[in-house]
């Protein structure tokens, strides 16, 4: 396809990217020498300058070596947001590691499926987190854990309301190593090992797949690099830039455009471990932030937000947001009471975030904007595999510098998803003649929950493994809030039939997957849609649901 879109491309930002290709956290180390006491991180008040972040770094990465790290191995962060998942990131990148960055709201399951995949040896964990890690380790074959506390780096009188989590007791475990006991053990001198951009990894980013199976994508220093300074350049960010990190760490989003980013450029990065509308609009009144990507679902909470006036939000200058689409009135609140306009983009882990986004002070609303530096785009036939003209809808396909290598050990998914160089992203798009992209649907069952993607195949297998179920589809319905809800229409066991309730249902999958995955509704019927051949016809539950939600609607 034509590149149309730079037609409508924004005056004065370049439209190919150049850059020292050298590994992320070379650049951490620079930030550290050019100004080392500017202050890297805030956490609730806790200032961390550029050179105890860089010293910290070195520390770890040096007891990670020591510890047996070798180049390629893999090491999963299973924090909140903190310092020390930066500190963690860096320290492994510098080592030589692959990150893998696990949800800390995973159950005991879903992390020791995801350690076991990626052949993790060393997992470095909040202590809160410790039941969940401790009980994988045998099974999931760590040989070292590391622990930490959010006291380790919390200021004794923090400037912003913590939660109530981060007021715990500091925890310890007699097979484990304190982070910063262990840190202490090691001379601040740099660490550096050879790296080749382009082909080593540096992290394995784990996304649902269709099978309902996680699968890694495999991401080099180079694309990681590489969306790191997209961020920067699109946004024109400046050095007394003062970023507001609320997004958590281990998706791509908050990865690329809150944490990567202030290190590359040397800005402050305002950090929260959670988010939270009135501690998110107190950081940006008390610490001046300029610049905040956020999702959905924390714009629509701001908005409605009911002492948003009494906050001075003036310094921000930037607002982006991405993983649903953001409702006509949810923009017009925003400009009326943040003072910004809100900037919509998307991506996915296989492109470590970012393909596509809007002008960040001139957004087009209700597309998800032009397609990033150095990429190409096409819009195919669903049956031919044709490229379609603009206007018509088909499968959008993506090649281009932060496209994943591949599925960690999943040759046969990896040979769907990448063919040719081109990335098959499943969903379905259009273009229109200035170039602005549109998402219209899904190839897929793929739901977007509160900016999460969730599988359906997952949940499935999961709630294959309650005894009370016969057949299970799962499906998304539309929420005014959380963009889709996870729902799951049940057939149950004759023996079960009025036995069990919908709320054991529920409660019994809030217990092994996490927050933003099991099903908020369950659906008890005789028989599932099926095609002839016994597929479920998961398009006639969706439709379902979309008339069920039209004829609430007022």
């Amino acid at each position: 396809m034509e590149k149309i879109w730079l037609k409508s491309w924004p005056e004065g930002i370049p439209q190919s990217l150049e850059f020292p290709e050298k590994p992320l956290p070379e650049f951490l180390r620079e930030n550290a020498r050019r100004k080392p006491n500017k202050t890297a991180i805030n956490f609730y008040g806790r200032e961390i300058s550029f050179q105890e972040l860089n010293t910290r770094t070195d520390q770890l990465a040096a007891a990670l070596i020591d510890l047996g790290l070798k180049k390629g191995d893999r090491v999963s962060l299973f924090l909140e947001n903190s310092p020390q998942f930066v500190i963690g990131y860096f320290a492994i990148l510098r080592a030589g590691g692959v990150v893998v960055a696990a949800n800390p709201m995973f159950k005991e399951e879903e992390l020791a499926y995801e350690v076991r995949d990626a052949g993790a040896k060393i997992l470095i964990a909040q202590d809160i987190l410790l039941p969940k890690a401790r009980d994988i380790r045998a099974e999931a074959s760590l040989s070292h854990m590391i622990l930490t506390s959010y006291s380790d780096f919390l200021p004794t009188q923090p400037r912003l309301p913590l939660h109530p989590s981060m007021l715990a007791p500091k925890l310890r475990f007699p097979e484990s190593f304190d982070l910063l006991e262990l840190m202490d053990r090691y001379a601040p001198e740099p660490v550096r090992v050879d790296l080749n951009p382009k082909e080593d990894l540096a992290l394995l980013q784990y996304t649902s797949g269709t099978t309902g199976l996680p699968k890694g994508a495999m991401i080099s220093h180079y694309s990681l690099l590489f969306n790191t300074v997209g961020s920067v350049t699109w946004q024109a960010v400046q050095e007394t830039d003062v970023v507001l990190s609320v997004l958590p760490f281990f998706h791509v989003t908050g990865m690329i455009h809150s944490m990567n980013n202030p290190v590359y450029t040397g800005t402050t990065n305002v950090m929260l471990s959670r988010f939270d509308a009135e501690t998110a609009l107190k950081a940006i009144h008390e610490f001046r932030c300029t610049s905040w990507t956020s999702i959905t679902t924390m714009n629509v909470a701001v908005v409605n937000f009911p002492d948003v006036e009494k906050y001075d939000l003036s310094s921000l200058k930037r607002s982006l947001t991405g993983g649903a689409p953001v409702p006509g009135e949810i923009l017009e609140k925003w400009r009326k009471k943040v003072g910004t306009e809100l900037s919509e983009g998307y991506g996915l882990s296989e492109t470590i975030s970012q393909t596509h986004m809007n002008p960040v002070y001139t957004p087009r609303y209700g597309t998800i904007g032009l397609p990033m530096f150095d990429l190409e785009c096409r819009i195919v036939d669903l049956e031919t595999g044709n490229d379609l003209p603009p206007g018509e809808e088909g499968e959008l396909v993506l090649k281009g510098p932060t496209v994943m290598k591949g599925y960690w050990n999943r040759p046969e998914e990896t040979r769907e998803a990448l063919r040719d160089g081109w990335l098959y992203t499943g969903d379905l798009a259009r273009v229109d003649e200035d170039g602005y992209f549109y998402i219209v649907g899904r190839k897929k069952d793929l739901i977007k929950a509160s900016g999460f993607s969730v599988f359906p195949a997952e949940v499935e297998n999961f709630l294959y493994g309650h005894p009370a179920v016969k057949e299970v589809a799962v499906v998304g319905v539309p929420d005014p809030y959380r963009g889709e809800n996870i729902k799951a229409v049940i057939v149950l066991k004759p023996e079960y039939r009025n036995q069990v309730q919908a709320e054991e249902i529920i409660a019994w999958c809030r217990e092994k997957m996490a927050a933003y995955k099991y099903p908020r509704i369950v659906e008890f019927v005789e028989e599932l849609p099926k095609t002839a051949s016994g597929k479920v016809l998961k398009r006639v539950l969706r439709e379902r649901e979309i008339a069920l939600s039209q004829q609430r609607a007022p």
